[in-house]
């Protein structure tokens, strides 16, 4: 059985304040969050609190697909 897949981005709001933005490809939603986990632990020395879990952004999986984030998004997330 084929499954289609998607490219997720989830925003991690940190505790207290921040975020992380976790770009992972996924067939659904519940496996998204359970890999952007495992990415935010692999990426960070000490794994940082979450408050919460965001999909910011969900695409069906083609050629070509991708995201744009810009400056301004990038600096605030980095706080």
């Amino acid at each position: 059985m084929s499954r289609e897949l998607y490219l997720y981005r989830l925003v991690a709001e940190k505790e207290p304040d921040g975020s992380y933005n976790v770009i992972v490809l996924a067939p659904t939603e519940e496996k998204a969050f359970e890999y952007a986990e495992k990415e935010l632990e692999r990426y960070t020395i000490k794994t940082p609190a979450v408050k919460e879990w965001v999909i910011e952004e969900k695409k069906r999986v083609r050629q070509g697909t991708g995201y744009v984030l810009n400056g301004s998004e990038r600096k605030e997330n980095d706080k």
